[in-house]
């Protein structure tokens, strides 16, 4: 190894050789990795959701281009200008993505919405290879690198912003300035910022940052999250270039009740964040033309409120719903918007929308350690995506295991023997209980043998006392030095032991506590002389156990 300052990659290279180490990080990272799965896969529904939402404001624009309104045919132009730039781009990042995943996977890959479905979600060598290279200080600039994709959002950025600036200078489409100023604000979102985070003495650049050393789950979920801001930036440019034009004054039909979350998957503890709104909604809808009810029930029959709900505040024709989520299981939101539409009528659009809160990246785990042990109970917890408790169905096999759920929703595990054993989760689909995922392995070990306990003080060898010691003693323990299991480990019976007048006398105790017999006679013993505890019968979880013999020496 060379001399001087090391580089991140060669310490990084440097710890590979500690295999242990090596194995134990990957053992965590498979976990990781399925919360990058969950993530990317909501990106992949909001990008959808924003594709249809974009696709109906566009036709309604095109509508009112094409009943006459000679004014807006300006503004249409430049949307569509807009969403040709911002999909070349979106094009190229969905190359890269197939390029990445044909790759990494080193077969053909056809589909790159299938991620969870692909063996190399925790390779970092191979993408950070194909977009930064072999050395991170001289990232490498070809097709498909993290440099060539800056180049693109850089150039999208700048023709974007040069664009509304000559928009200003032409009265067909000028902007007012807080919709020129949105809109810029808005395109920061997709430009590439140096952020000079510096990590080990290396600062990192934006390319670094997103995309150095970062397994391919976790590059795919960031090119994902770029798709997703550029389509929430066209999503402004149609809503503010058909407000401009006066879209918002043409009669709105097919109006459908729409709730726009950034992930219907959240971990415990986040923010789940939501919009709730009519598609081709307008900032123009204000309070007094639409409300939005919290927890409304419409009966569309009867024309009626079965639960009238909680107004929410409008913001430019939207309801901004946000609250903070805890436990896990499946949550619901549900009302009804109320639309006054032009004529003064009321028209009723209810909604009902659910998402999924769980622990963050687990889906089986055990509560008290990473194994089970035989013979007690073993706490674990289980979830999955997009289920929730109520329709899961949870089996064990191996080292003769048996598992029941308890009042909590939460599950114990008992083992008969050590070894290991799987558990299984499947979920109750439409098509039946389906297994969710491999089964979870676990080792089953044995509880560790128990040490006699004296007076607070473990017999791991011959013991020593003053006089005051020993007569305070008025029974014996037993425990597993160093187990943090919560396990019981009862004292049966033993016998205390004295020689007196030469000869061996015993005294049976028949519980963990001296018998009177026993105590009386260790007030009798003198310096030097020895008290030996004998034939201790332990009660442990497995079985009745024997601890060897102890013997207690008082001291002069």
């Amino acid at each position: 190894m060379s001399s001087g300052k090391e580089t991140p990659r060669q310490k990084m290279i440097g710890m590979m050789y500690l295999v242990l180490t090596a194995l134990l990080a990957l053992n965590v990272s498979k976990e990781i990795l399925k919360g990058f799965v969950m993530v990317d896969e909501s990106l992949e529904k909001s990008k959808l959701i924003l594709d249809e939402n974009n696709s109906r404001v566009k036709l309604a624009f095109e509508d009112y281009v094409k009943k006459g309104n000679s004014k807006a045919k300006p503004y249409l132009l430049k949307a569509i200008e807009t969403q040709k730039s911002i999909r070349l781009v979106d094009s190229y990042i969905d190359s890269m993505k197939l390029h990445i995943e044909r790759k990494t996977e080193g077969v053909s890959v056809k589909d790159t919405s299938q991620l969870r479905f692909m063996e190399t979600l925790d390779d970092f060598d191979t993408p950070t290879y194909m977009l930064i290279g072999s050395d991170e200080t001289r990232p490498i600039h070809s097709k498909y690198s993290a440099k060539d994709l800056r180049l693109q959002l850089s150039t999208l950025h700048s023709q974007l912003i040069s664009m509304i600036d000559n928009m200003q200078k032409d009265n067909k489409t000028k902007l007012e300035i807080a919709d020129l100023n949105t809109l810029k604000q808005k395109l920061n979102n997709i430009k590439p910022m140096d952020r000079n985070i510096e990590d080990n003495g290396v600062k990192l650049n934006w390319e670094l940052e997103n995309f150095y050393h970062m397994p391919m789950a976790a590059v795919i979920t960031n090119l994902n999250k770029i798709q997703a801001d550029m389509k929430n930036v066209e999503s402004e440019f149609l809503h503010v270039f058909s407000a401009a034009a006066g879209k918002f004054d043409i009669k709105i039909t097919g109006l459908e009740a729409k709730v726009v979350a950034p992930t219907a998957y959240v971990l415990a503890g986040q923010s789940f964040k939501a919009n709730i709104m009519l598609g081709a909604s307008s900032s123009d809808i204000t309070e007094d033309k639409m409300q939005i009810l919290l927890g409304a029930e419409y009966d569309t029959l009867s024309k009626s409120f079965k639960t009238p709900g909680t107004p929410m505040p409008i913001t430019n024709g939207m309801g901004k719903y946000e609250t903070t989520v805890s436990g896990s299981g499946e949550r619901e939101l549900k009302g009804v918007v109320v639309y006054k539409n032009p004529r003064g009528e009321d028209e009723f659009y209810p909604f009902d929308f659910s998402y999924m809160v769980a622990p963050p990246f687990t889906s089986v785990a055990a509560e008290n350690m990473n194994i089970f042990y035989a013979g007690v109970n073993n706490p674990v917890s289980v979830s999955a995506a997009g289920f929730s408790p109520t329709q899961l169905r949870v089996t064990v096999n191996g080292c003769g295991s048996a598992i029941t759920k308890d009042a909590s929703g939460n599950y114990q595990v008992t083992a008969k023997t050590t070894g290991t054993c799987l558990v299984t989760v499947s979920a109750n689909t439409s098509e039946g209980f389906k297994q969710q995922g491999p089964p979870k392995i676990f080792r089953v070990k044995g509880i560790p043998p128990p040490v006699l306990k004296v007076a607070n003080v473990l017999a791991t060898s011959n013991l020593e006392f003053t006089r005051n010691q020993i007569l305070s003693i008025g029974g014996i323990g037993a425990e597993s030095p160093g187990f943090m299991f919560p396990v019981n480990m009862t004292v049966k019976s033993f016998v205390l032991g004295i020689f007196e007048r030469g000869s061996y006398v015993p005294y049976p105790c028949y519980n963990s506590n001296l018998s009177a017999s026993a105590k009386d006679a260790l007030t009798r013993i003198r310096p030097g002389q020895k008290v030996y505890i004998d034939d201790i019968k332990v009660q442990t979880p497995t079985g009745l156990i024997t601890l060897p013999n102890t013997q207690i020496k008082m001291k002069s």
